[in-house]
C-alpha cells in the first residue's frame, strides 16, 4: 500500500494534478499495488476522482483509488494559526498525522503537500518507507534575510519590523524552526521537488540531494 498524503486533494489546482498523475503512473508500472489518499475533503470519493479528471483532462483510473477520510483538518488550516503559524501549523500536521496512521499504516509514505513533520511520524511511529514531493519550502532562507531588510512585509508586521529587539527574535524563531524543518525532511528517503529554486532550499536545508521531477503540464492542447 502507497499512501498519499494529500488533505486538500479536491482543489484542482497544479499540485492536485502532480497527484493524480503520480497516482496513475503508480498504477500504470505497478499493477497491484494499493494507492490510497489521505484526504480531509467531504466530497466522496468517486467525486473527487471526477473532479480531477475534467480538471486536468487525464484518462481513466488503472485500477480503484482508495481514500482514507480525515477529520481534522482543521488543525493544519492557517487561519487557525493567526500568530506562530509556522509552528502552529506544523503541529496541526502532527494531529492530523496521527488521525491518517491510527486508519491506514502504509508500507510507502509519500507527502505531497509540504507536511514535512509527518514524514519522521509515519517513519518512527509506523515503520514506513518515507518520500516527499516538494512543491515550496515551509521556511527558506529568503525568508530570513527579508526579515531585515527595512519596512513591513506579507510575514512581517510593521511594529516588528520597527524594532530590533523584536526582529531578532523573529530570526531567532525562523532558525530554531529551519533546524526543526531539516531534521524533519532528513527522514524522508526519497525527495521530489518541482523546480531548481526549490531544488537549492531543499538541499540547504534538508541536507540531501533532491531529484529535480518538473510537474506535469498539459501540452497536447498546444499541438491541436
Amino acid at each position: 500500500t502507497i499512501g498519499f498524503f494529500r488533505p486538500y486533494c479536491n482543489a484542482g489546482g497544479g499540485g492536485e494534478r502532480v497527484l493524480w498523475e503520480s497516482v496513475r503512473t503508480v498504477q500504470q508500472r505497478y499493477p497491484g499495488l494499493r494507492c490510497c489518499v489521505y484526504t480531509g475533503d467531504a466530497a466522496a470519493g468517486e467525486e473527487i476522482l471526477r473532479s480531477a479528471q475534467r480538471a486536468f483532462g487525464i484518462g481513466e483510473f488503472a485500477e480503484e483509488v482508495h481514500f482514507v477520510f480525515l477529520r481534522q483538518r482543521r488543525w493544519v488550516e492557517a487561519a487557525r494559526w493567526p500568530v506562530f503559524t509556522m509552528v502552529g501549523q506544523s503541529l496541526g500536521s502532527l494531529i492530523l498525522g496521527l488521525e491518517a496512521i491510527l486508519q491506514l499504516n502504509p508500507e510507502v509514505y509519500i507527502d505531497t503537500m509540504g507536511y514535512a513533520f509527518t514524514i519522521p511520524f509515519f517513519r518512527l511511529l509506523g515503520g514506513c518507507r518515507t518520500a516527499a514531493y516538494v512543491h515550496y519550502p515551509t521556511i527558506s532562507t529568503d525568508m530570513l534575510s527579508a526579515l531585515h531588510r527595512t519596512g513591513p512585509a506579507f510575514n512581517n508586521r510593521q511594529f516588528i519590523a520597527r524594532s530590533k529587539v523584536l526582529t531578532e527574535g523573529k530570526a531567532l524563531y525562523y532558525r530554531l524552526f529551519a533546524r526543526l524543518y531539516g531534521w524533519a525532511g532528513a527522514y524522508s528517503q526519497c525527495t521530489m521537488v518541482n523546480s531548481s529554486w526549490t531544488h537549492g532550499h531543499i538541499m540547504q536545508l534538508w541536507d540531501s540531494e533532491p531529484w529535480l521531477v518538473y510537474p506535469p503540464c498539459a501540452v497536447d492542447p498546444l499541438w491541436g
